[in-house]
């Protein structure tokens, strides 16, 4: 697909919890500060980035790298990040298990005033049994169950952005005359990462776009495929797919492995051992695909994922832009071992170099004075 072109939207997925996204007590020891996570947000926005995420986690892994121990709560962070920033979509992260819909529904609404419209939301329908049991929150359903709750959940909540009361009793919720003021002026993207033909179908009936990864370049490609055959099937030609993807720069190839290298010398694999126990006491373990993902990071003793994209810039470019095209996805997410530096380089090297690829992202226009400025 070497002649192919696309436009795509670029977003950074933001370290909330220490030690950011890599398992390990030697990588970068990232803390989960809003005063850091800000920085990378302005940072983000300055260099042309369309959207930066944040991930909702209540229970870290330990070990000697206390992975995740330390998080910020979603969003309030958004909502601090929406009056720090003036462009960049800011999206916060919800599990339907503990947010009542209607919470969610006022606490939107003010996010979209705070952001003047750029706030959006994440979804997640399951997660993994401890996280949210230690709370007593975890509620014990069966993949179909937690899918069906997300659905009502969805459906309450864009009910209340645009009625102005709302009767319902459904199978998890009961509103009686609700009232939910004041509206936001649009309904927000909303994203979901469910990721079995279920987790697909139940995000292109109820969501604006899906967020993905894969174990390696082909399944990466499958799996972005599957997801717009699907939303095709479901008369959804304006279904978006997100790839997230974790990468790894240097100077050169061989540079960036070194970097991949040190990183795995000192995985946590404690921390590992506990992801692993956690996400495999799911009674639907067989069909949750994003746990089976961790658990197989966790059996293989990686400090990150083994699909990572590890190279120079223009290695990253090569790799990227291959799934990109071919998966036709609409939108890369971005993990980096550190968020300042690492992030500076994709915000200018990479994308300067997918343009030349034929994957365009508004970064890329500004690429080259950014560049300048950043030296």
């Amino acid at each position: 697909m070497k002649n192919a072109t696309k436009t795509v939207e670029l977003g950074v997925f933001l370290p909330v919890g220490n030690g950011g996204w890599i398992t390990s007590t030697t990588s970068p020891q990232l803390p989960a500060t809003y005063a850091y996570n800000r920085e990378v947000a302005l940072i983000a926005e300055d260099m042309g980035f369309d959207f930066a995420l944040s991930m909702a986690k209540w229970r870290g892994y330990g070990g000697p790298s206390q992975h995740w121990d330390f998080t910020l709560e979603s969003m309030t962070t958004m909502a601090g990040l929406a009056e720090a920033t003036s462009r960049i979509g800011v999206w916060g992260t919800v599990h339907t298990m503990i947010f009542h819909p209607a919470i969610v529904a006022k606490m939107a609404a003010v996010l979209d005033q705070i952001s003047n419209g750029r706030f959006g939301l994440n979804i997640v329908a399951g997660s993994n049994p401890a996280d949210q049991g230690q709370m007593g929150l975890w509620r014990d359903l069966d993949h179909g169950g937690r899918y069906r709750l997300a659905r009502e959940w969805v459906t309450v909540a864009k009910r209340l952005w645009t009625e102005d009361r709302v009767d319902h009793e459904g199978e998890f919720y009961k509103l009686t005359d609700c009232m939910s003021n004041p509206k936001p002026r649009r309904q927000p993207p909303i994203i979901c990462a469910g990721a079995s033909d279920s987790g697909f179908r139940f995000t292109i009936e109820n969501c604006t776009g899906s967020f993905m990864l894969g174990s390696n370049r082909d399944d990466f490609i499958k799996t972005g495929r599957r997801a717009k055959e699907l939303a095709d099937e479901a008369g959804r030609p304006d279904f978006k797919t997100y790839g997230l993807f974790t990468i790894v720069p240097g100077a050169t190839d061989r540079e960036a492995q070194e970097r991949v290298d040190y990183y795995n010398s000192g995985v946590d694999v404690v921390a590992l051992d506990n992801q692993t126990r956690e996400y495999s006491s799911d009674k639907s373990l067989a069909q949750n695909t994003m746990a089976n993902r961790f658990i197989e990071q966790g059996n293989e003793r990686h400090s990150m994922s083994k699909a990572a994209i590890i190279g120079s810039p223009e290695t990253i470019a090569d790799k990227l832009a291959d799934i990109v095209l071919n998966a036709d996805l609409d939108g890369i997410t971005v993990i980096v071992p550190d968020f300042i530096d690492d992030l500076k380089t994709v915000g200018t090297q990479v994308v300067t170099a997918l343009a030349e690829r034929g994957v365009m992202t508004n970064a890329a226009a500004g690429a080259r004075d950014i560049a300048h400025a950043y030296r």
